[in-house]
């Protein structure tokens, strides 16, 4: 009996054996299966390098890259050098792909090809920085002055945010800034990537070239020190200059933009709410006179924008956030846009400083979004009470009395 017993089992533990053995193959067998699969989808998508001849602005143009949307009205082309070209049907001359791997052009061939856009000739110079390749017609003083606050904004924003629990990355592409010694080379500029501009604005971040175009507002190009450097001494004498605060808030808050939609806090064209991307910016915009550079990565109360937001809500003291949540209109129109660019730095501010945990749960589902995401007021408002809750009375009071304090 003890022998039929001992045989039973051993009988068992050897289908037991050939069972899980049987699994294993299967499940090594499906592993490879998906393995192949996934390495001739990734390997199609990873090795297809677009090229495409296009009416550009009366001139064909050519360029190397990927397409990244199509559709009947046609197509959203990213270059090599990270600039987006939207191209209609009409426009578009030839295109052609092949198997080569899409990659970003070498740093050389970036600069020569900035080289070329913006020659020696028409008075352009350039340098060289870690994140940043800089195009100047000021002075190399005050250019290199600038490719300084431009780097420490790069590196502090990273590591405010990263510090937080969000997910970085370094710019797929060099960012490209632009300085001009005048508003009248700025807005010729601007009017040649099809912009009209207003007469208030300094500064400006392009989401289709990828590039920040900023003009020296308060006239610091008089500062051409021999050694090509800016000291401590002069530096102070450049921030008491009228406008200068404003200069470096501007500069600040468009390269804010322009990092962020490079390292992995939002997508290019995404439907990111615009009070988020807009209140981030201001957050950390505010200049510090008292800084041998003018700004600090620590951020500050925005005092400016404080003084209109309480200004905005003795005159509308019921006015619910839930308007710039939704939408972006009251942003992007000129009558209403600066008491919200207000109340957008002064949300953020308040969610930064009182509720960082759901912020931050909150930033990490918006960085999600690709151009193709869907977009309504409804999906905005499900994803900021998934995050923040939907008690909006007690939101109110708790947003009131944190900005009363500041």
């Amino acid at each position: 009996m003890r022998i039929l017993t001992i045989f039973l089992f051993q009988a068992k533990m050897n289908f037991y054996v050939f069972f899980v053995f049987l699994q294993n193959i299967i499940f090594l067998r499906f592993c490879t299966l998906c393995t192949f699969w996934f390495l001739i989808l990734f390997c199609c998508e990873l090795y297809s390098l677009d090229y495409v001849e296009f009416n550009h602005f009366g001139k064909v143009r050519y360029e190397e890259g990927e397409v990244l949307i199509e559709a009947r009205d046609g197509i959203v082309f990213c270059s090599r050098d990270g600039q987006y070209f939207v191209i209609p049907p009409n426009q578009l001359v030839s295109r052609s792909d092949d198997d080569k791997l899409f990659s970003p052009y070498p740093i050389r061939e970036h600069v020569k090809r900035l080289e070329a856009e913006f020659p020696q000739s028409r008075g352009y110079r350039m340098m060289e920085k870690e994140h940043f390749l800089i195009v100047y017609t000021t002075s190399r003083g005050f250019a290199q002055w600038y490719s300084r606050i431009l780097e420490r904004t790069c590196s502090s924003f990273k590591f405010y945010w990263t510090a937080r629990g969000i997910k970085l990355t370094e710019p797929k592409f060099p960012l490209v800034a632009i300085i001009y010694s005048n508003r009248d080379e700025f807005f010729k500029h601007a009017e040649s990537e099809g912009l009209k501009l207003s007469q208030n604005i300094y500064a400006y971040y392009n989401k289709l070239t990828n590039r920040v175009v900023v003009c020296d507002l308060a006239g610091f190009e008089m500062y051409n020190e021999a050694n090509g450097k800016i000291d401590a001494k002069t530096t102070s004498q450049l921030l008491r200059q009228p406008g200068a605060a404003q200069n470096i808030a501007s500069v600040v808050h468009e390269a804010i933009h322009q990092v962020s939609m490079n390292n992995g806090m939002q997508q290019r064209f995404a439907p990111y709410p615009l009070w988020v991307a807009e209140g981030i910016a201001l957050f950390h915009e505010v200049p510090d006179t008292k800084d041998s550079l003018g700004w600090t990565s620590t951020p500050k109360v925005n005092r400016e924008r404080l003084i209109t937001l309480r200004n905005y809500f003795k005159k509308n003291p019921i006015d619910p956030i839930q308007k710039i949540i939704k939408e972006d209109t009251l942003l992007r129109d000129s009558n209403t846009s600066a008491d919200n660019y207000a109340m957008s730095w002064g949300l953020t501010y308040f969610l930064t400083k009182s509720r960082q945990k759901q912020f931050v749960k909150y930033l990490k589902i918006l960085a999600t979004k690709s151009p193709q995401s869907e977009d309504s007021p409804e999906i905005r408002m499900k994803e900021f009470e998934e995050c923040f809750g939907d008690d909006w009375e007690k939101f109110y009071r708790d947003c009131d009395n944190f900005l009363k304090k500041l």
